[in-house]
């Protein structure tokens, strides 16, 4: 066999350096390129695709006249009565719900309604998760879902001008066109984009804006005669790689805004309740937790899972469409329309 020469080992080497080199230099370019891409990766229900027109920046000014309007409507009653909220009585609940599914169809909602016989409970979603509002908001920038509003508007004057004990329920934290209409708001990953999470872009819990959002469309509920606001999904995700702003725990963080909420509305006649929270939420006073998705073999382990609630028989609210005895012994919500599940 003939050996190879030094000179050409040489050579070896120093084009083995040089491929190497090549390789690392076009490897950190594919990365960079990645992460360049991932700021305008757009998740949307029907998948993941490029957006390149979409707005990227950080510094995003919201006007503060569109976010943190202090007054109502003159024609809000809101009562400033009792400014502990600890000193208010928890209303038992027993009624229907109206979810999003149900409001794809406004008028057969609104004929089930008008078959309803007061006094009960009907709780009503208003906000889904995309960011849409169901029924005719005066927001600036709300956007309103694919469906009759009109219609929505109606099953509203309806329930108020009957005498039902109104609930609305909106997504909290999740609300993929505020996040897109205002990026600096919205929770990021460490590379900038935005999380996503449960198919939804999702709003910062700590920044001061989304708070004064979340106050504006409680104020605006309230206008429309409903005396209690559920905040749906009231959580901070767990997800990894996301970058908020603020110093505290994700638990201390929703726990200080659950409390500045509460505080905020505690003299006024309006009930801020908590739709799926984390079981370790701590609540008291007049204020109600609303679990969804719990099957009659989960009833006990979802009331012993939430044992800081200072009442648990009168703060926990199922809403199923279970006849399952075991929910017999709890207050439930039914779903007021069959949607044929």
């Amino acid at each position: 066999m003939r050996a190879i020469s030094y000179r050409a080992k040489a050579r070896m080497r120093k084009g083995m350096k040089i491929f190497l080199s090549v390789a690392a230099i076009l490897l950190l370019a594919l990365i960079l390129f990645a992460v360049y891409l991932d700021r305008f990766v757009v998740y949307t229900p029907e998948g993941v695709h490029l957006d390149f027109d979409r707005n990227t920046s950080r510094d995003v000014v919201i006007p503060t006249e569109s976010t943190e309007k202090s007054t109502l409507p003159e024609d809000v009653t809101i009562e400033f009565a009792d400014p502990d909220p600890n000193g208010q009585e928890t209303a038992l609940v027993s009624g229907y719900y109206i979810d999003l599914e149900m409001l794809q169809d406004p008028a057969a909602v609104l004929a089930a309604v008008q078959e309803l016989s007061p006094p009960c409970t009907v709780l009503i979603d208003l906000k889904g998760g995309n960011g849409s509002f169901y029924y005719t908001s005066s927001i600036d920038g709300a956007r309103q879902a694919a469906i009759d509003v009109e219609t929505v508007d109606e099953v509203i004057s309806y329930l108020r001008s009957h005498g039902f004990t109104m609930v609305a329920r909106i997504r909290t934290f999740q609300d993929t066109h505020f996040a897109e209409e205002h990026i600096n708001c919205a929770l990021r990953k460490s590379g900038g984009s935005l999380w996503v999470g449960d198919g939804f872009y999702w709003m910062d819990p700590a920044n001061a804006t989304v708070m004064a959002y979340l106050k504006q469309i409680i104020r605006e509920l309230a206008e429309k005669g409903f005396k209690e606001i559920v905040l749906d999904d009231f959580r901070f995700p767990s997800g990894t790689q996301i970058v908020y702003t603020s110093e505290k725990s994700r638990t201390e963080l929703i726990a200080g805004i659950a409390e500045e909420l509460l505080n905020f509305f505690a003299s006024s006649n309006i009930t801020i309740s908590f739709g799926n929270p984390a079981a370790d939420f701590a609540l008291s006073g007049a204020s109600h937790v609303y679990v969804s998705g719990v099957t009659g073999s989960g009833v006990t382990a979802a009331v012993k899972g939430y044992t800081l609630l200072e009442d648990v028989s009168t703060q926990l609210i199922f809403l199923t469409g279970s006849k399952d005895r075991r929910f017999d012994d709890y207050q439930v919500l039914r779903p007021l329309v069959s949607t044929g599940q």
